[in-house]
């Protein structure tokens, strides 16, 4: 007997009573028509009758069309589904959700394109195989089967070869550019120092998974209670991370590994805390190249352990949420900082203690990475608040002297108190970021950047470092090179990632110069930081691009007075123009984030104007000595030179890459005021080159980021290299600053904080009143 041919008629012979009969079917359809006609009529009387104009009509047959046309061919792919063989059906109920996610997760027409394309190889390609398969090798019988397996074979060579081959560069330009030697005559910050470098670990005692952190912890912590600063660590997903972890959210453990000196200090403490990975995956041991370098230096430096607020799969049990797991708890993250460093405070002063007065509390920094790196500013503002912003019932006493914060690859913005941006003030702030970058794809350092203040107090700088070749993962080592997870890891394009121990060098020598500035006062570290070549023989062979600003800068024109495009900062400062094909200003923006700031775009184009364009910043006398330092932050502005207006112009012509080959450059004059003159080109300091383009991705369809954003370069230019020139020129009535764009024929730039700096701090000696008493 055929059972499965009994099922067959038992379902057959009920179909009659399982479903609707014919007239239920015709008053159900009755009814769609009904509402859709009832909901057309109400538009059309709404939007088109009302206030008739006959041009509405045109948008009326848009809007009721395009879901007609779409319902239309809807139903068509059904029907042509509905005509393949089921054997072909099943297995395209599965491709169907892979094919999806690729779509939601990348750009979307060339994401469904790539689906496409890899549906028809496996069709073409087993349908061939399958073919041979059954009929045996007859090629001249089989001329069909051969040639749709020929295609498909053709068409999955092509598409791996345009994903796994080597990507062309991505900024040609740079290619042959080297940096130019200007090491300061210092010891290598990088290099390791004359301490012995001891090591322990401190925590709960109880910890579940690591042994450092349970019996083996050389000092047993507090733990705290973050339950009000952290959402939803609860249901089932944060029941089966307590499971896991052992704790909840009221009971948090501080706990770190410390890489200390041998001594008696007492010594500057670092704290340094991972981002967002598995949890699984302990992300806290990844410093210890720099543990070993700092100690060795004589700062202690602790990895603090917040693995517990990572990822996890087992959120995703929780299938109601946008994004499992924990939701906007980097401010958790920033007031654990805070809250280890109250234990360390408490340490500093018991007796009997190891750390017992061996800890200079007042001299204090702070190290992020990725969400870490968002959550050393959000403890940067917290730290002198009395309340918790977002729930005032929770009170704050931290108070710390914080003297910088390092950001690397940070998030931003995750975070919001009272739903703005994070403010920091009063700190020494440097980010460091890489175009190959493929996780946190934007620099978005520079948002938190932008909303750095100094205030009045002592010397305050901030600064940025664009490394190219550097990628999310490698300043970790447990992270390594792969920015995103296992199972998408064939995405990115591993070729253009520089050599791991190099990217960490990177790091070694830019934080340890960071911290011997803001811990030591070790101003004459300070160039590095405006500049790469000042560390040129430090830092492996790769292209950087600075940002910097100070407390002791006077702004001359940052943009950001009023709308009337020709004032400027400095009081009386008018701006002028001449044969410009573009001047307006605009707000600065990252990929995905605002910066809080404005810039000045200025364009120039031979096409539009025979004439030399220009633009004059001129001011009241300045007393501008041999000392003093013209400085500006600059970039291409990535659009065309040309306006829109310009009618005798192509869309080719118009085109961003329509532009000269090599970097920008033109003449930076300096005027007193008796008239005399001075200058020096641009490319005195350095040519300006395109936006970088960051492809970390082997493949544009697999990467929905744009490829470049306005990454500003710090220019400086002393005002004794400009004197050498004309012995006339009075540095000390300083009444003007001029661009003169008659270097390069077009170009389209970005402009901002044109400043003076009356003598840098690393010239001063760190005299009293630029530095920390």
């Amino acid at each position: 007997m055929r059972t499965p041919g009994r099922v067959r008629n038992i379902l057959l012979s009920t179909r009659p009573r399982l479903l609707p009969p014919a007239a239920a079917w015709r008053g159900a359809a009755a009814a769609i028509y009904l509402f859709a006609t009832v909901v057309s009529v109400a538009f059309f009387t709404i939007y088109i009758l009302q206030d008739f104009a006959w041009q509405k009509l045109p948008a009326f047959a848009v809007r009721t069309g395009t879901p007609i046309m779409l319902g239309a061919a809807a139903l068509i792919a059904i029907a042509i589904l509905n005509r393949l063989p089921l054997v072909y059906r099943l297995p395209l109920l599965v491709f169907a959700p892979m094919a999806l996610l690729a779509i939601t997760t990348g750009d979307d027409d060339e994401s469904a394109a790539f689906a496409a394309v890899v549906l028809l190889i496996l069709t073409f390609a087993g349908g061939g195989i399958g073919v041979l398969r059954q009929e045996g090798w007859r090629p001249r019988q089989q001329i069909g089967a051969l040639m749709v397996l020929t295609m498909g074979v053709i068409a999955a060579t092509t598409l791996l070869i345009v994903i796994f081959a080597p990507n062309e560069a991505a900024n040609p330009l740079r290619t042959a550019e080297r940096m130019d030697n200007r090491t300061l005559p210092l010891a290598n910050p990088g290099q390791r120092g004359d301490y012995t470098v001891q090591t322990l670990s401190y925590g709960s005692g109880a910890d579940r998974h690591r042994e450092m952190f349970a019996d083996g912890v050389s000092l047993v912590s507090r733990r705290v209670d973050g339950s009000r600063l952290i959402d939803n660590w609860e249901g089932i997903s944060g029941w089966l991370r307590t499971s896991y972890w052992g704790f909840d959210a009221t009971a948090l453990p501080l706990q770190a590994r410390v890489w200390y000196p041998a001594g008696e200090g007492p010594f500057p403490l670092v704290l340094i805390v991972h981002g967002n990975h598995r949890m699984e995956d302990y992300s806290d041991p990844g410093y210890a190249y720099l543990g070993e370098l700092f100690a060795s230096r004589g700062i202690i430096l602790a990895s603090v352990d917040e693995n517990f607020l990572n990822s996890t799969m087992s959120a995703s049990v929780d299938i109601r949420a946008d994004r499992p797991g924990l939701e906007e708890e980097n401010d958790a993250r920033g007031w654990l900082l805070l809250e280890h460093l109250r234990q360390w405070r408490d340490w500093n002063l018991a007796p009997g203690n190891p750390f017992h007065d061996k800890v200079d509390i007042e001299r204090i920094a702070l190290i992020g990475h990725s969400r870490g790196g968002e959550a050393v500013g959000i403890a940067a503002a917290f730290n002198s608040l009395q309340r918790y912003p977002d729930d005032a019932s929770v009170a704050f006493d931290f108070n710390f002297n914080l003297r910088g914060v390092i950001a690397i690859a940070p998030v931003y913005g995750q975070y919001k108190p009272r739903n703005r941006y994070t403010p920091v003030r009063g700190v020494n702030y440097f980010t460091i970021h890489g175009d190959m970058d493929g996780d946190v794809q934007s620099f978005e350092g520079m948002a938190q950047y932008s909303r750095v203040s100094f205030g009045d107090g002592p010397f305050r700088f901030r600064s940025g470092l664009y490394v190219l070749g550097a990628n999310h993962g490698q300043f970790n080592t447990r992270w390594k090179n792969l920015d995103t997870s296992l199972f998408n890891a064939w995405t990115l394009d591993l070729y253009g990632i520089m050599d791991g121990e190099a990217q960490r060098d990177v790091a070694r020598v830019y934080f340890s110069a960071f911290l011997e500035i803001v811990l030591r006062d070790r101003f004459e570290y300070l160039p590095m930081f405006k500049d790469a070549r000042y560390a040129a023989d430090w830092l492996p062979e790769t292209h950087f691009i600075n940002q910097y600003a100070s407390s002791v800068d006077l702004p001359l024109a940052a943009f950001e007075e009023d709308l009337d495009p020709v004032t400027m900062s400095t009081t009386g400062g008018r701006m002028t123009t001449l044969n410009l094909s573009k001047w307006h200003e605009i707000g600065n923006e990252l990929k995905y984030d605002d910066l809080d700031t404005h810039s000045a775009v200025f364009a120039w184009d031979e096409r539009f104007t025979e004439g030399t364009a220009r633009v004059d910043f001129t001011f009241p006398p300045l007393a501008a000595g041999q000392g003093s330092v013209i400085t500006a932050s600059l970039a291409d502005a990535g659009e065309s030179s040309l306006p829109d207006s310009f009618a005798d112009d192509s869309a080719a012509e118009k085109s961003p890459d329509n532009r000269e080959d090599g970097p920008l450059d033109w003449t930076i004059m300096l005027t007193d005021r008796q008239g005399e003159s001075v200058a020096l080109p641009l490319s005195h300091d350095a040519p300006l080159y395109p936006q970088v383009k960051a492809l970390p991705y082997r493949a544009d369809f697999l990467d929905n980021a744009d490829p470049s954003e306005v990454i500003f370069r710090h220019f400086e230019f002393a005002v004794r290299d400009f004197a050498v020139a004309n012995a006339a020129f009075d540095p000390g009535t300083l009444v003007g600053v001029s661009f003169v764009f008659n270097r390069s024929t077009r170009g389209a730039i970005i402009m901002d904080d044109l400043s003076l700096t009356l003598k840098p701090v690393h010239e001063q000696g760190a005299p009293d009143a630029t530095a920390d008493n």
